[in-house]
């Protein structure tokens, strides 16, 4: 309750109850037989349920005895009988926990509109001295309806945040006709007591006989109207939890999740004293209170992990907006400040208003403390769902900070038993039932889910799947962390054992990168057109649970191809043609579905595009790392790989030689033979220096006719025996393009740590003796020194 509805409710009372109070310290007089008969009556009927029943509700007939006591009784007498019928048909309607401000509230107002009534009736009696009784007590019976309904509509209009005309209209203009009627029988009654019993019952008893009858016709015709209304607002909310469903079905839990929401609040809201009309306003409200997540995109409202301020502003959006809709569904109850209110927190720390404490709508803070346990209680997409005690424990916590400490109170008293009824009803939503006419009557629980809230939740999974695989497809260009990525989100889609995918290479296909199998597949190639992907590839159509026999898997592992007994497999087709081939195998029979082919082929295009600019960036980086001509690695990759094997060697004692070698001759090739056989010169001793060094030996081209080979744990007698080998291969190479012997290498070695500690220092110290070694070399040829002394400095035979 705001604090500007506490402040009228507080002018209503002390005004009511110190107009009460007055009239029994100067009111004498009236007639104890009638009013003790007067009060009975009241009595009787406010516990009998007896009143006139309408469309919109019952009311009780209770004011034709104050209307009578206008005229027969004193003030404080016919005061009583008000403030006696409000409390006994509060109580009758009260099924939970009294609220005494409530009741003194309503006390109040009936006081207020008797003393209107009386002073109405006295001023018509003065101004109309012939019309008496037939004109004062209509008035009467007007005043004491607008004086009642007007106070109650305005409390009702401030608690539910609407217009003081709009609760006026739908709760209690409709009842102003029956004032009126009870003003004619309260004049009936003023008469008939003053004359002797018998001539009284022979008056009343034929009216009464005609009035039963008239009564019964009465009735029967309004009970069918009231029933017809109430079988169209069951099936205006079953339409509308109906299209609540499909609006919340991001997964089939939604049915579940709001039957729940349902129950759980229309049970604490009667355990927190709600009534009937304000349960039925809950129920609603439970079930509509995300309607306003419609404005809100899937990639916020399912995102895993934390939102981001920006997100959590948008979020912040939809109570209004669900409040917003509901209104235009003009229910008969209030349900609309409900949804707006119920992420408002009692500490006033919530949205959209920043409402606190009483100010929230009770309805709102039940359904607040209910989201709370049931969102603990459900799975999420960043967490499983707490056990019961759990859940409550932690919503203990959020007494007086988020929520109200009596609806959290109320809540843990009832926790175990809410969850017991949930599971013991059915989750089903709602089936509209037709008559034999074809016309719709009522709406029942069904007793099996849907298959259209299955279809719902499968084309929402498939958008938010989509939505995920495009983020991984935009977070990397290395195609193997993006395989890997997609094959863990296949994973949660299908189940399956081997993904490959297949790499176009001119005319063929090539196993390229591989989760699962890699045993079975690695180094797999075939023609387009050949085996089951080759085929893919060829025809450019997807194929689903095909038979993987079809593969050319013969000769590798004869048991493990015949353990696959189904494939799923698309072409990855971009703009320039087929890249690759995507293909899925498991070990069972019809394992894929058409839902996930159609998820695969709607992905495609984006991971063809995303194969497409991997295998381009791959080739900027070869182009960035690696010598074009002869496909070694260039300066750059040297020094950052010798740096790293520093460090290594350093951090475990092993020895490393760096070797530095240069081409003797090589300009005579290039003006000889030509630039292009200098080329083949400087690839062919590339391949020469890689096929004679080992699987972890480096070789780069340092730039020219100049390499670099680095050689981890090799010892001073490997080195020379590798010193050989490699003039040998310069040597050989030169001679078949050439025909004669126009090259040879000229090398000199460092070794760590020897010769120094750092890349900088081993490279500098190694180019020095290749220098050393090329000019004695030039002095060999120039007959300045023997051939045995370069031999015996070069460690050579």
């Amino acid at each position: 309750m705001t604090k500007k509805a506490k402040v009228y409710q507080s002018l209503i009372l002390v005004l009511g109850l110190g107009l009460a109070v007055r009239q029994s310290l100067i009111s004498s007089g009236g007639n104890d037989e009638l009013f003790l008969s007067y009060l009975a009556l009241t009595l009787l009927t406010s516990l009998m349920r007896l009143g006139v029943p309408t469309a919109a509700g019952t009311i009780s007939i209770g004011f034709i005895f104050i209307l009578a006591g206008l005229a027969q009784l004193s003030m404080g007498q016919t005061i009583t009988i008000g403030i006696t019928g409000t409390i006994v048909h509060y109580l009758r309607d009260t099924k939970a926990r009294i609220e005494w401000r409530a009741l003194l509230f309503q006390a109040a107002v009936v006081v207020l509109g008797i003393e209107a009534a009386r002073i109405a009736f006295d001023f018509v009696l003065r101004q109309l001295p012939g019309g008496r009784m037939a004109a004062a007590l209509p008035m009467a019976a007007t005043v004491l309806f607008i004086v009642t309904a007007l106070p109650l509509a305005t409390a009702t209009a401030m608690k539910e945040r609407v217009s003081v005309w709009r609760v006026l209209h739908n709760r209690f203009l409709w009842s102003l006709p029956y004032y009126l009627a009870g003003a004619a029988l309260a004049g009936l009654l003023t008469a008939l007591v003053q004359l002797p019993l018998w001539q009284t019952v022979a008056i009343i008893l034929p009216l009464l006989l005609l009035l039963y009858l008239a009564y019964g016709l009465q009735i029967e015709a309004l009970a069918r109207e009231r029933q017809h209304a109430e079988e169209l607002a069951t099936l205006q909310l079953s339409m509308v939890e109906a299209l609540a469903l499909a609006v919340e079905s991001k997964e089939l839990s939604a049915v579940d999740h709001l039957h729940r929401m349902a129950s759980y609040a229309v049970s604490l809201g009667r355990a927190v004293g709600l009534r009937e009309p304000e349960l039925r306003a809950l129920r609603t409200a439970a079930v509509l209170h995300d309607i306003g997540q419609v404005a809100i995109p899937d990639h916020v409202i399912m995102k895993p992990g934390r939102l981001t301020p920006e997100e959590y502003e948008r979020l912040k959006v939809h109570p209004d907006v669900g409040a917003d809709i509901i209104e235009r569904a003009n229910f008969p109850y209030s349900v609309a400040p409900i949804v707006r209110a119920h992420h408002e927190r009692w500490d006033g720390n919530g949205y959209p208003q920043g409402l606190k404490g009483e100010e929230i709508p009770l309805e709102a803070r039940v359904l607040a403390a209910v989201d709370t346990f049931v969102a603990l209680c459900s799975d999420r997409h960043h967490r499983r769902a707490l056990s019961v005690e759990k859940a409550m424990a932690i919503v203990r916590q959020e007494s007086g900070r988020g929520l109200d400490p009596d609806v959290v109170k109320a809540l843990d008293e009832v926790y175990l038993k809410l969850s017991d009824d949930a599971k013991a009803t059915a989750a089903a939503p709602p089936r509209i039932v037709k008559g034999k006419d074809g016309k719709v009557v009522a709406a029942e629980t069904a007793e099996e889910t849907p298959g259209f809230l299955a279809t719902i939740a499968a084309a929402r999974q498939e958008e938010q799947s989509l939505l995920e695989f495009t983020q991984i497809l935009g977070s990397s260009l290395h195609l193997r962390e993006t395989l890997k990525a997609i094959s863990r989100g296949f994973r949660k889609q299908m189940s399956f054992d081997t993904v490959v995918l297949y790499l176009c290479n001119e005319k063929r296909l090539e196993a390229t990168y591989i989760e699962g199998d890699n045993e079975l597949f690695s180094g797999l190639s075939m023609n387009i057109g050949e085996g089951l992907s080759g085929s893919v590839a060829d025809r450019r159509k997807p194929v689903l649970n095909a038979d993987p026999a079809g593969e050319p898997l013969g000769g590798r592992s004869p048991q493990k191809p015949l353990r696959l007994k189904s494939a799923m497999s698309v072409p990855l087709e971009g703009p320039h043609g087929v890249v690759g081939v995507l293909t899925f195998y498991s070990e069972k029979q019809e394992a894929f579905a058409q839902p996930q082919l159609g998820l695969l082929l709607a992905l495609t295009p984006k991971l063809a595009l995303t194969v497409e600019n991997s295998l381009r960036f791959r080739e900027a980086e070869t182009q960035a790392t690696f010598d074009f001509l002869t496909g070694l690695p260039n300066a750059g990759s040297l020094f950052l790989h010798l740096q790293n094997e520093l460090s290594r060697s350093a951090r475990n004692g092993a020895d490393l030689a760096v070797l530095v070698c240069d081409l003797d001759g090589f300009k005579q090739v290039n003006d000889r033979f030509g630039h292009l056989t200098g080329n083949k010169l400087l690839q062919g001793v590339a391949a020469g220096f890689k096929e004679s060094c080992r699987e972890y030996d480096f070789v780069a081209r340092l730039g020219g006719d100049e390499f670099v080979i680095v050689l981890p744990g090799a010892t001073d007698e490997a080195v020379k025996l590798r010193r050989k080998r490699f003039s040998e291969m310069v040597e050989r190479v030169a001679f078949e393009l050439c025909g004669e012997r126009v090259a040879s290498l000229s090398l000199g070695i460092a070794f760590f740590p020897q010769d120094g500690r750092s890349a900088e220092e081993l490279l500098a110290k190694a180019d020095e003796l290749m220098y050393q070694d090329k000019s004695m070399r030039k002095a060999m040829r120039a007959g300045m020194i023997p051939a045995a002394a370069h031999s015996w400095m070069t460690g050579t035979d």
